[in-house]
């Protein structure tokens, strides 16, 4: 969707070179819906559509009064799906009482819920593009906002975030073509002409020749080679700073040989949403020329079975050193992220990590659908991302790791067991098998986004699918690191 500066006051004719019949004049106020029928009533509306919201003045111009209550971004969210409903293919911003933040969030909503993943066969394209030529439009091309909004930085920074969500969404909700070197390919073709981008593959049979067993062990049963690829961008080679993001990319989670039953499986083309998150902030803070320097590794692998899969009781050793028993082989996010976040820090020594990844059931369960859990080992870097997923409506919940959960993941043949003595507090204990593989005086927050990865209700700023939440958490936190 393209958003464009608006040339035309509320309501004036407009332009002739513009076709304004077919767009959705939107009106914002700061009200409940009695105060909205007020404002229909003043306007000498002659066709109320059910809801009492949407109106139409003139012959041909559509209106549609939203009275913004609670979350500016929902509004945002609901205009995106009325504008569908109706076939317009253009919005324009017609009357406003908000401020530029609230204003800003509000368009942020509807971006982000202007989204749709849907492979279409032939006739459903062929009767897309009819109706497209008919002027009946599935979502939003083009938005148009006053010149005052359009240029303001704050405006134009959640516009930036919102457009990379939905690129994140879009890797995330692959199916089969989703593959590690569907990933080779994707950051090849994204920066492989890129001078201030260094690009970095660890493939198959190379991640155990650099010691990342626990990675190459989930792998390794898939004819999928597993794959380590790392992205380093600099933007400010003044500061010795380098930050660094960490993906879970389990391009498809079977759960090994500990299969996962069905109702369990379905979804888990999913398990690559860290990956994908981490990868679609480095696009953004590329694009955007951020003055930072990053450094991000994405973990790909899928956790298939075969005669060559990764058996329970294995003992491995990890690029750290320590030795790990596996007792589940569908707790295999944790061992490639081990191996990532060891090898990120012997690689580039980075001034601050943050992993994200949707890591366990257990998270969901504590905190539901809708935020995400945030472990670290820093009260500073847990602040500032509580507050970033306050504001951007990606919230986190800080959880606890503690000596418990340390001495739980302690194994009896090993150094450490993938899944601990007892099946209960599950995304702390998954927490603190990664704080063993972490230098405790780096900075560091681990994110776990198994619930609110995916919405399964077309509701607020969320359509069907993959959500890509978190991915605007990164790029802020890499925008708020700019020197």
């Amino acid at each position: 969707m393209k958003v464009k500066q608006l040339c035309i006051s509320s309501y004036k004719p407009p332009v002739q070179s513009q076709n304004w019949a077919q767009s959705l004049f939107l009106n914002l106020y700061r009200c409940n819906s009695q105060q909205i029928s007020r404002h229909l009533h003043r306007l000498k509306v002659n066709k109320v559509v059910k809801g009492g919201q949407s109106f139409i003045f003139g012959e041909e111009k559509v209106g549609l009064a939203v009275g913004v209550k609670g979350s500016c971004y929902n509004a945002g969210g609901e205009v995106a799906r009325r504008a569908r409903q109706y076939g317009f293919g253009t919005v324009v911003l017609s009357q406003n009482e908000l401020n530029l933040k609230e204003t800003s969030q509000v368009i942020s909503g509807l971006i982000q819920a202007n989204y749709k993943y849907k492979l279409l066969g032939d006739v459903a394209q062929e009767k897309q593009q009819s109706d497209e030529n008919n002027d009946q439009y599935s979502y939003i091309q083009e938005l148009h906002v006053q010149e005052n909004i359009f240029e303001d930085p704050y405006f134009q920074q959640l516009v930036q975030l919102a457009q990379i969500k939905l690129y994140a969404r879009d890797l995330a909700n692959t199916r089969q073509e989703g593959t590690p070197q569907f990933f080779i390919n994707e950051v090849k073709k994204l920066f492989k002409d890129n001078p201030n981008v260094e690009i970095q593959i660890l493939e198959g049979k190379q991640l155990q020749e650099c010691q990342l067993n626990l990675f190459y062990a989930v792998g390794q049963g898939s004819i999928h080679p597993p794959t380590l690829i790392n992205l380093t961008y600099r933007g400010n080679k003044n500061s010795q700073e380098l930050h660094a993001l960490v993906g879970k990319g389990i391009t498809f989670d079977t759960g090994g040989l500990h299969l996962k039953s069905y109702g369990h499986m379905e979804n888990m083309y999913l398990d690559k949403s860290g990956a994908c998150n981490v990868l679609a902030a480095f696009k953004g803070a590329v694009d955007m020329k951020l003055k930072v320097n990053v450094t991000v590794t994405l973990g790909m692998a899928e956790n298939a079975i075969s005669n060559t899969s990764y058996n329970p009781s294995n003992i491995l050793k990890s690029h750290k050193g320590l030795t790990v028993e596996i007792n589940n082989t569908d707790a295999e996010g944790r061992l490639v992220l081990a191996d990532c976040l060891s090898w990120t820090q012997a690689t580039y020594n980075p001034t601050t990590i943050v992993e994200i990844s949707t890591l366990t059931g257990s998270c969901k369960a504590a905190l539901g659908g809708n935020t995400g859990g945030l472990f670290s080992n820093n009260d500073k870097l847990s602040q500032e991302l509580l507050e970033i997923g306050k504001e951007l409506q990606e919230p986190f919940w800080r959880m606890p790791v503690t000596d418990e959960h340390q001495d739980m993941m302690k194994g009896k043949f090993a150094d450490l067991c993938n899944t601990g003595k007892s099946k209960i507090c599950g995304a702390s204990k998954a927490a603190a098998f990664l704080f063993n593989f972490v230098d405790d005086k780096i900075p560091f927050a681990h994110l776990d986004i198994a619930g609110p990865k995916e919405s399964k209700t077309d509701k607020g700023i969320y359509p069907l699918g993959a959500t890509g939440f978190g991915t605007q958490v990164l790029l802020k936190y890499l925008l708020n690191k700019q020197e």
